[in-house]
């Protein structure tokens, strides 16, 4: 093996501008081919077929589940999860100076602050549920009208004036969710036991979500202290289906194999809705067992598809230990042993969409190849006579910026510092490994090549690195962040750019949500962007393990800070568009899957992000009532939601032949319209909202429609396109949308639908405005944050027909005839108004 990579490397330019790595005579070694034996899983030749089944016609039990699943759902949950888990870090965060060297005790000492912090969380919470299961038990649910549901909830009183903001959020959503269980009970009771089957007095469905509550909060510290199980999302996605009887589908793309809060929530919301829909006692032990001990079944699951692989330290001990073990090479040793240890946790923490493939290929053949390439390649590096001067020279060019310890002068550790993160860059570069090119030695060698000219140009100075290879003009490289930390959760890179924002430019580039700059600027700092914006703008990368609040937190910049609440919610995504438009360098930007930027949760390793430091600009966060429940007079604490962009949720619901379509105005836009109407300037008014619109509706809804359309239909349970698997279904062609299989017909109806559903919805909130113009103006002087206008399209003519088509797509109906199937002819929608931001 040794033979073939130097005969491979012998005519490789490396990346560095003062060495190449050349043929060195070595005693030739047995090599052999990797993986030649494969087991194979093979599917049936023949096509799917849509016979009749015994499914064909849904339960009110699978119609009641999944929009007791939909009711569940609630976007700004896994906000405030973020947030608690940002909150309880804080509690011990200021007490550790270096978790590597706790060694084993790190974990029982966080877990004692966290269970102080959750304790009157858990208290307030379950003693909450406790009040709602006394009032209803002995009741007979089916005596109760949903108006009485709503009175009894609006009396509950609570005082929480120990609380912070935080925990107050999470105390009001798990309300929101008892609410939710106990009106689905309601509702289930009156269609009658005949109908729906035994169902469970609520009160004991009640006892048993309140044993949810604890495990909930235990899984908020382990994705706090990055334990979150990489495969809870398609695990979470497989419950629902499960439970009506659905088959799961393969995987989605790698980037859902990540651990992340949202998948938190659905595991949560379905096993609430499986204790709902339970039929005796004994199952629901087994459902809240299933939950409390979910993530040691994931686990196992994972080192069986491992071939029994077990992450024997977490990836920074793995990390301190590779970069000391290249400080302890002797002149001469290679550092290839030191790599091939290193290998392993670095593939499962920054690529584990690989590792099954390692598993059935041989995962030590191909990490001893790889770990040879990468000794090869940075050999030269290594000797403590050349690593000094390396040190120096990161020194040099990110003193200004990053400001290093007095103590890390004069010494190399920055040097193997460097190299680590390029071997870890090189594993984050080699994206689209499969099988074939992991057999394919070539092929994984020309991978591993291109994806280490990357990462060395990245972490090394400009003048070690060949010029046409530089990601930058600027004297400058990116460095692990903290600094005074073991734990490196992120990187800076060492220059700071001083910019002009002109207004083109600002709207021009797009933030999270495909939401324009300029909104980003006008709603979260007041600022007019229709003047050129100055600003200083800091360019950060998360590292594994690391998270959006983990650079706020260690940041000392004005406005980045551990000082300023909600500080982190300022970094914007850096692609190579924003990178070139705003930095002139397209280079540093990191184009990510769209999905990666539909909200500020889903941030990954390797993605890159900008702070703007602007003098005098400040985040804005409104001094608002975030929560439904009543609490006593002082009883609650003051919220702490920075001020919220235009947005938009559509929900289109099967079950009820239902459409809503819900848009919100950020409080500068909703100011802004009242403020012309105010003055008789209706011209400007409509226009303004004319633009507003028509930009949310294209900017927002229509390239974002995996997340921001809901769909309720008993044989969708992951509720959005995008959490759907890419499993392919054949079937005859459909003349409306042509021949289009499984995932991306539903993708095509979706998409007709949106597109109709936007021009009606267009037209229909300009109409609004020309007739209903004083209860916009009553909403926006309202104290909330923003104004939500509700569309809502009742019995829609024509979903029933989508909805076979979709029951077919997913296996569970005859296709039937669809020769004359057409979009529904949307008449005038329902509209209301309501302050601040109220989705479905």
């Amino acid at each position: 093996m040794d033979r073939n990579m130097n005969g491979v490397l012998s005519q490789y330019e490396t990346p560095f501008a003062d060495v190449f790595v050349r043929e060195q005579e070595e005693a030739p070694t047995e090599t052999g081919t990797q993986g030649n034996n494969y087991i194979f899983e093979i599917d049936s030749p023949f096509s799917r077929t849509y016979e009749t089944t015994d499914r064909d016609a849904a339960s009110p039990l699978s119609a009641g589940y999944v929009s007791l699943l939909s009711e569940l759902n609630d976007a700004e949950f896994t906000e405030t999860l973020y947030e608690l888990a940002n909150e309880v870090e804080d509690t011990w965060r200021s007490k550790v100076s270096n978790e590597l060297a706790m060694g084993s005790n790190y974990i029982p000492f966080v877990t004692r602050q966290a269970n102080e912090y959750f304790e009157p969380l858990l208290r307030e919470t379950t003693g909450m549920i406790d009040k709602v299961s006394e009032h209803f038990t002995g009741n007979n649910l089916a005596d109760h009208s949903m108006a009485e549901l709503e009175a009894y909830f609006d009396r509950l009183e609570f005082n929480h004036g120990a609380f912070s903001p935080v925990q107050e959020q999470f105390f009001g959503k798990i309300f929101n969710k008892v609410k939710s269980a106990v009106k689905t009970g309601i509702d289930l009771a009156k269609k009658g036991v005949a109908a729906v089957g035994k169902l469970l007095p609520v009160n004991v469905i009640l006892n048993k979500i309140k044993g949810l509550v604890k495990p909930l909060l235990e899984k908020v510290l382990k994705f706090a202290i990055g334990k979150l199980p990489q495969n809870l999302r398609p695990y979470a996605e497989t419950l629902s289906k499960k439970y009506l009887n659905l088959e799961a589908e393969a995987a989605g793309d790698a980037d859902q194999h990540e651990a992340d809060l949202e998948a938190l929530q659905m595991e949560f919301d379905n096993h609430i809705a499986q204790l709902v829909f339970s039929g005796n006692e004994s199952e629901t032990d087994h459902i809240v067992s299933e939950y409390e001990l979910s993530f040691e079944n994931i686990e196992r699951l994972t080192s069986y598809e491992t071939g029994g692989y077990v992450e024997k330290q977490s990836y920074p001990a793995a990390r301190e230990q590779f970069i000391g073990e290249l400080k302890a090479l002797q002149p001469g040793e290679s550092p290839a042993p030191a790599i091939e240890k290193f290998l392993p946790a670095a593939l499962i923490a920054l690529q584990p969409v690989i590792k099954m493939a390692l598993t059935i290929i041989g995962r030590q053949k191909v990490i001893n190849f790889l770990a040879g390439l990468l000794a090869k390649l940075v050999e030269k590096y290594v000797p403590a006579n050349v690593a000094k001067p390396l040190a120096a020279s990161i020194i040099d060019v990110g003193m200004s910026a990053i400001g290093f310890e007095t103590a890390e002068a004069g010494k190399t550790d920055l040097a193997y510092e460097a190299i680590a993160n390029t071997v870890e860059g090189t594993i984050q570069h080699m994206t689209g490994l499969d099988e074939a090119t992991l057999n394919d030695q070539e092929a994984l060698t020309m991978h591993l090549l291109e994806a280490f000219e990357q990462a060395a140009a990245d972490h090394f100075p400009p003048q070690y690195i060949r010029e046409e290879l530089r990601p930058t003009k600027q004297k400058a490289l990116w460095v692990s962040m903290p600094r005074a930390g073991a734990v490196k959760l992120y990187k800076k890179f060492t220059h700071v750019y001083e910019i002009t924002i002109d207004p083109k430019t600002a709207a021009t580039v797009k933030t999270y949500r495909n939401l324009p700059l300029s909104n980003f600027l006008k709603d979260k700092y007041g600022i007019d962007t229709s003047k050129p914006v100055k600003a200083k703008v800091h360019i950060y990368e998360i590292a594994s393990g690391g998270k959006l609040s983990a650079i706020s937190r260690f940041e000392n910049l004005p406005g980045l800070n551990a000082r300023q609440p909600k500080a982190w919610v300022q970094l914007l995504p850096l692609n190579s568009e924003a990178s070139a438009m705003l930095l002139k360098e397209p280079a540093l930007g990191r184009n990510v899957p769209a999905r990666k930027t539909a909200t500020r949760f889903r941030a990954t390793a390797g993605q890159r992000f900008y702070y703007l430091e602007i003098d005098g600009a400040r985040l804005r966060i409104p001094q608002v009532k975030r929560t439904n429940h009543r609490t006593v007079e002082n009883g609650q604490p003051v919220a702490g939601t920075e001020s919220r962009s235009a947005d938009v949720q559509v929900v289109l619901n099967f079950v009820k032949s239902e459409i809503r379509l819900n848009y919100y105005f950020s409080e500068e836009d909703a100011s802004g319209i009242v403020e012309n109407l105010n003055k008789g300037d209706f011209l400007t008014a409509g226009m303004h909202v004319r633009n507003a619109v028509k930009g949310v509706l294209g900017d927002i809804l229509k390239k974002n429609i995996g997340s921001k359309v809901k769909i309720v239909h008993e044989a969708v349970p992951e509720l959005y396109f995008e959490h759907i698997g890419d499993q392919q279904e054949q079937f005859a062609p459909l003349d409306v949308l042509g021949k289009i299989a499984g995932k991306d017909m539903i993708g095509k109806i979706m998409q007709a639908l949106t597109e109709k559903l936007s021009g009606k919805a267009y037209d229909a909130v300009v109409a609004f405005f020309k007739a209903r113009a004083a209860e916009f103006k009553t909403a926006q002087a309202a104290p909330q944050d923003g104004v939500t206008i509700k569309l809502v399209w009742t019995n829609v003519q024509g979903m029933s027909a989508i909805k076979a088509v979709i029951n077919a797509i997913r296996g569970n109906l005859s296709l039937g005839s669809l020769s004359d199937l057409s979009f529904p002819n949307l008449t005038a929608p329902e509209i209301s108004i309501v302050a601040d931001k109220k989705f479905d």
